[in-house]
């Protein structure tokens, strides 16, 4: 396979090439290619070539693991233009034992979906970490507020076995009958809110813990700019990878009134003053990974009473298109940046080599996208409705095979 005139653009370079795929790999990079006699040819000027987005912070559809939801978010993940994800374990069943992770892996889909091991199972006691790693994978999840010293054998494991450690940070007691974010609107509403405190101490406890390891850590969906700080002044922050969702970067709290439980979402959204600071981090380099958060959930569970609904949004099928729309056409980050911060630092966290650059040699993941195009969505169910999306993805090429195309 070749593909002609794209503009090739990762982290390091953005300039128009061909590129040539053999054995789902990429094998050339050039000015100009000759196709080869029969050789697929994929005409591209005009359209942008970029590594596939890698997505380490999702869950299956109502938390429900099984074979055809597994299929289902490969499906929306190659139309997002995502070509791997982590599968967070906090599902039913949870990722804590042989038989499912066995699950996970041997239903091939097309795209590469990595199962996280639950580091705590149904009985409180420590998961068969090192099992479950031999068996394929990809790194480990734990709450934040777990007892300290469990919490420390945890970070040794991920240490001992160079797995990154997933970490929700969220002090249980401060958040536990929260609905959406402490502040003027939770109080105008007359709901229980969740300060970012809750959030804030737990992210200054793992900082410390980490220097007492040297584990590799995720520090998952930050929705407070003191968080950054924090992170960013840890002697230890080398190892630690802030994560931010796309929807704290473009949305609000706001779109909660009238008790619109699309956008109810963990972490809650916040005011639009710490949705601009969240920007602000990100512009000044501040944030290591951007995640869509995908954790959808059935109308039946999200059409109650606010207090009653999930948490949870639907937003991987529609994950180029948001990012794309939010943070490069509004000038907050360019299109390399944002390949750096949705796929090569992801294939950094997972260890996986191969990915997240388009360099002769490395695994053909790839998606072409267009920018030129835009559509309203009208999807009552969406906290992005009758928003205009710009951009969307013309081609998704998992290892040199085209899986999706427009």
């Amino acid at each position: 396979m070749v593909i002609k005139s794209a503009i090739v653009c990762d982290k390091n370079r953005e300039e128009k090439l061909d590129v040539r795929i053999k054995d789902g790999k990429i094998f050339e990079i050039s000015k100009v290619i000759k196709e080869e006699q029969d050789e697929e040819i994929i005409y591209a000027d005009g359209l942008y070539l970029l590594p596939s987005l890698i997505d380490l912070n999702t869950r299956v559809h109502d938390d429900a693991l099984t074979i055809n939801n597994l299929k289902k978010l490969s499906k929306e993940c190659l139309k997002g233009g995502v070509g791997s994800v982590a599968l967070m374990p906090d599902s039913t069943p949870p990722i804590e034992s042989e038989a499912v992770v066995e699950l996970v892996n041997t239903n091939k889909t097309e795209a590469n979906i990595y199962p996280v091991i639950k580091a705590i199972n149904r009985n409180l006691n420590l998961s068969d970490i090192s099992i479950l790693i031999k068996r394929g994978c990809k790194g480990i999840f734990a709450d934040s507020d777990l007892n300290g010293n469990m919490l420390r054998r945890i970070f040794e494991y991920a240490n001992m076995w160079k797995k990154p450690l997933f970490c929700r940070c969220e002090d249980s007691s401060l958040s536990s009958n929260g609905v959406i974010n402490d502040g003027f609107l939770s109080a105008k509403m007359g709901l229980p809110g969740i300060p970012a405190l809750s959030e804030t101490k737990e992210v200054a406890k793992l900082c410390e813990v980490a220097i007492g390891t040297e584990a590799k850590i995720v520090i998952q969906a930050i929705s407070s700019e003191r968080s950054l700080q924090i992170i960013n002044r840890s002697s230890f922050k080398e190892k630690i990878y802030s994560e931010i969702s796309v929807h704290h970067l473009a949305i609000t709290e706001d779109l909660c009134e009238k008790f619109n439980t699309s956008a109810k979402i963990k972490p809650p959204l916040k005011s639009d003053t710490t949705r601009r600071r969240l920007l602000e981090a990100l512009k000044r380099g501040e944030v290591d990974l951007l995640t869509s958060l995908h954790s959808p959930k059935s109308v039946t569970r999200k059409d109650v009473a606010f207090e009653l609904a999930d948490f949870g949004i639907d937003a991987i099928s529609d994950y180029f298109s948001i990012l794309y729309t939010f943070l490069v056409k509004n000038s907050h980050i360019n299109l390399q940046k944002l390949s750096e911060l949705t796929s090569k630092n992801q294939a950094e966290v997972l260890g996986i080599e191969g990915k997240g650059l388009i360099e002769v040699g490395y695994i053909a993941d790839l998606i072409l996208v267009d920018l030129k195009p835009s559509r309203l969505i009208e999807d009552r169910f969406s906290p992005y409705y009758n928003y205009i999306f710009y951009g969307e993805v013309c081609k998704n090429i998992i290892e040199g095979r085209v899986v999706y195309s427009r």
